[in-house]
This record gives C-alpha cells, structure tokens and sequence, in this order.
C-alpha cells in the first residue's frame, strides 16, 4: 500500500506541476481549454431557418467553466468561406479556400491595444453564462446561397471564440466554437428578357453532295445542318431538280417562354417538327434538364473539369402527319425542389449552369435505351401499324384533355398528368444517344432562381374610360334620370343603368323614440312578469 500511496503522490504533484505551468504559460492552448473550460458552444433560435441577406440571426453563446477566470473576452464572429477541391494529377487534390466576408463584435469584454500587467480588469464566476447576440447578414457581391458538393462548397458560420485581454488577442484565441446556417441569396426570374426561339435546319447528305458548296460532308449522320448561305445560294439556280433537293429539309424550332424559371416550377417545351415526308417514332422526342458544374483547378496548366448532371427528362413520341408534314409538340419539364439557383459569380473557383437539351431522334431504325438499359423506343415493323398507334394514342390523350376540362378539378389533373410524364431517375442517356445516325438537337441555356414575382395589375386606359362613358351618354335609360320608379324587370338591366339615379338620401335619426340599454330592458321585462302592470315612471 505504501509503494501506491507513493505513486499516488507523484502522480498529483506532476500534474499540479502541469497545471501551474500552464497558468504561466499564456497560448493558445493554455489555461482555460484545457483545465477551466467545461462547455463552449451556440445556440441559434431557429437552427434549421433558411435565412436571408438583411435578416437578424440571433442565439445565444453558452460558457460553462470550472472556476472563476479573469481578463477575458468573447468575441462573435459572422463569417462565409468557400472551398473547392480541385484535382492537381492521377491520385492528388489541391484545396483552396477563401474569406468572402467577415463581420465580428464582442459579447464580453473589452479589446486592449497593449496588455494588462497585474491589474484585473473583467471577471467571469464559476459556473455557466450566457451571452446573448443579435447580428445583420449582410448584403452585397460577396454575399451568396449556400451550396455543398462533392468538390466544394459555400458555407455560413458564426464563430465565438474566447481571448485573453491583451495585445493582438483577437490572434491568439484560446478556444472557439462554431456553428454553421443556412443562407439563400433571392433571385427574381421575372426580371430576365423573355427566350428567343431556337432552329436547326438539316439537310440530307446525299443532297448535300449534289450541291455545289456542301457543308458537313464528313458528317457520319445522314442529315447535316444546313446553313442560311448554302440554301441562298441553292434557291439562285433556276434548275427545278435543285429547287426539290432545298425543299428536302427538316426544320426544328424550340420555344421556351422563359429565359429563367424558380425552384420548383414547371417548364413548358414547345417543339415544332417541319419534315418532308411522313415520320413516325414512339421515343422520337426528348427533353432534358441538365446541370454543368465547371471546377476551375486554379492553375493554367490543369484543364477546368466539367461535371454533368441530368435532373429531369421527358419523352414523347414523334408523329409527322402526311398531309401537313408538320408536328407540334409540347413536353414538360419541372425543376426538382433540391435544386440551388444559378450561380456564376466565381469563376476561378466553380459554377452551376442549367441546359435544357432537345434531342430530335429522326432514324426510325435507332433504339432507345434508359440508363438500366430498358428499350423504350422499339420502333414497330410496320409503319402504316404505328401511325395508327399514334393516331389511336392522339386520339386518347385529347379525350383525357376534354374530360379534365369538363370536371371540377380540372387544374389538378392536368397537373398531375403532367408531373407522371417527368422521368427522375432511369432517364435515356442523351450523350450516347447523339452518337447515333440521325440524332439531332440542341441545348439552350436557363437561369434558375429562387422566385418569380408577380406582374403588377395594368391599370385601365383612358381610352377605354372615355368609351364607356360614351356608351352611358348615348343610352336611352340615361336620359330618364328623374324617375324613382323601376320598371319589374330592372333586375335584369345591366349596372351602369343605376349610375344616374339621385344618389341615396343620408340615414337622419329620429329623436322621439327612446332606446334603453339592454340591462334596463331585461330589469323592465322582470318587473313585467311580477305585477300585473309595469311602473310608469320607469
């Protein structure tokens, strides 16, 4: 027992020793982290809020130590950092990081210049203090959403962290704590200038040979775009064999309504086929909406890496009429909820742009396959079999459209109808699907954002005013103005007609009749039932 009370003993007094050097010994890792310190932490009000710019986050920072500290100070640090991870060779990444902004104030305390000495300036007691904070997020160009990735991310933090009073104490932190929000930056698609419509003009190949300038001859597809200068020169020749092979084209439009849609909303695609002969094909239309993440490495001799992601996609059969040699289509897409706004403001670090990509599959030989490698473009053996498909399946999607029109939820339907066609997972692998013959398209750039303001209500014209009043002027029931009598179907005229009556007499009270409240009413009817008649002086 001696020799482990001697142990023991040892044991207390270089651990005494331990904590008396680190009493004088003033660093960062010294006195209160590690022996005074129990809890440091804090607590925001609405943790799991989104926040925005000009918005007041508050909480409280929550210290809990063992036993009484002086000379200290808590300092509130409201920060935004972003870090990217970028590839430097085969196995190796670079990571940089940089302070977008950073806004600080003291909880407690006071920010000396110059050190202490032996005076005590501030004091904190055992046991737990809270500091409560109330700080701005600030606006401006430096200020963006918070995005998290794979290879980077864009992150809001408060940061509290304890000094001791003296010179560069901000510097020299003895501990810290953070804790990370949610900040969104809005932005207003409404303000965006409306979408051009989109063409791509092809061409056969075999035509294209024929003529004299050719454009694309070594094209593996047998349509190639066709540029405005090789149809002009084509329609100068007088030859009518030369006329046939221009009229021998395939004009795709794209018309989006918008140049930038919010989270959550649905984007309409209207595609309008003009081909030369009749085409059918069950998958012969498809739409995508396609994220690009660029990551910049920082260095000019590593390329930028580009990332692609398919969000959303949606198919539909493609039937050119043989009598119009035209097909119009509308497919839908729908920005899913997860998704962040467009974002490329640092260009040196990422960015985020959306792509709606419409492929056109002209080839009634290709097939089409989803990323799980099932067929849904089986085109059938027959043609004249799948014309009457389509026609059968035109015919079924307007007798859907005509009931949802008729019935009360017409609007919901319609919506749900719309959403069931959007596939989000499983899609068709567009980039292989272009490799293929006769596989066309185009991808147009949109901004996504965060919200859409509504139109403000027009007001009315004067043009329109002045027209009504003329109405009013040459009406026959105008002129009759001093009549206070209404014929029995009066209810019937339309509500201009009582504009020109006088207008309602204003309420005059009468002074001769009494009122009583009601508890001098019920006291009456009281004394009522108990006499045979009431008292007349009441």
């Amino acid at each position: 027992m001696s020799i482990l009370s001697l142990f023991k003993r040892d044991g207390e007094q270089s651990l005494l020793r331990r904590r008396n050097s680190n009493y004088t010994f003033k660093s960062s890792s010294g006195i209160l982290h590690n022996s005074v310190i129990r809890q440091f932490y804090i607590e925001v009000k609405e943790p799991h809020r989104v926040w925005k710019p000009n918005e007041y986050i508050s909480g409280e920072a929550v210290l809990v130590i063992k036993k009484d500290v002086t000379n200290i100070a808590l300092r509130l640090v409201l920060s935004s950092e972003i870090k990217v991870r970028a590839c430097t060779g085969a196995t190796g990444r670079r990571k940089r990081a940089e302070r977008l902004y950073e806004k600080s104030t003291l909880l407690y305390g006071e920010d000396l210049a110059e050190g202490t000495g032996d005076g005590i300036i501030n004091g904190l007691t055992k046991g737990e203090h809270r500091f409560p904070f109330r700080i701005k997020i600030p606006s401006g160009r430096k200020v963006f959403s918070s995005i998290k990735f794979e290879r980077g991310s864009i992150r809001h933090f408060l940061q509290c962290q304890i000094e001791s009073i003296g010179s560069k104490q901000a510097e020299k932190p003895i501990s810290c704590c953070e804790e990370s929000f949610a900040v969104i930056v809005p932005v207003d698609v409404s303000e965006l200038p409306s979408q051009k419509v989109k063409k791509v003009v092809l061409q056969s190949a075999s035509m294209v040979r024929k003529q004299p300038r050719a454009v694309g001859d070594g094209s593996s597809s047998s349509l190639t775009r066709a540029t405005n200068q090789s149809s002009t020169s084509n329609s100068s020749n007088g030859s009518n064999k030369e006329l046939n092979l221009v009229d021998k084209t395939v004009t795709i439009s794209v018309n989006i309504p918008h140049s930038g849609f919010a989270i959550g909303e649905t984007v309409p695609v209207n595609v309008a086929v003009q081909h030369y002969k009749e085409f059918c094909h069950p998958a012969g239309l498809i739409v995508t909406l396609t994220r690009i993440c660029r990551v910049n490495s920082g260095s000019k001799d590593e390329p930028m890496e580009t990332f692609r992601k398919d969000l959303c996609q949606s198919i539909s059969p493609l039937y050119v009429d043989a009598k119009t040699l035209n097909s119009n289509l509308t497919v839908y897409l729908k920005v899913p909820i997860e998704t962040f706004s467009t974002f490329t403001s640092l260009h040196k670090y990422f960015t985020f742009q959306y792509y709606i990509e419409v492929v056109v599959n002209l080839s009634q030989k290709n097939i089409v396959y989803t990323e799980s490698n099932r067929a849904i473009g089986v085109p059938s053996e027959s043609v004249h079999s799948q014309q009457g498909a389509n026609l059968e399946e035109n015919l079924s999607q307007i007798q859907r459209k005509f009931l949802m029109m008729v019935g009360n939820d017409s609007s919901m339907n319609e919506q749900n109808n719309i959403e069931s066609n959007i596939f989000y997972k499983d899609m068709v692998n567009v980039e292989k699907l272009k490799r293929q013959n006769n596989v066309t398209g185009m991808s147009i750039e949109t901004v996504i954002g965060t919200t859409r303001s509504q139109n403000p209500p027009q007001p009315v014209e004067l043009d329109q005013t002045t027209q009504i009043e003329n109405v009013l002027a040459e009406s026959p029931l105008a002129s009759n103005t001093a009549s206070p009598k209404h014929a029995g179907g009066d209810w019937l005229n339309p509500p201009y007609v009582y504009e020109h009556y006088p207008p309602v007499p204003q309420y005059t009270p009468n002074k001769d009749i009494r009122v009583i409240n009601d508890k001098q009413e019920m006291e009456y009817m009281r004394l009522k039932q108990l006499e045979s008649s009431p008292p007349r002086d009441y």
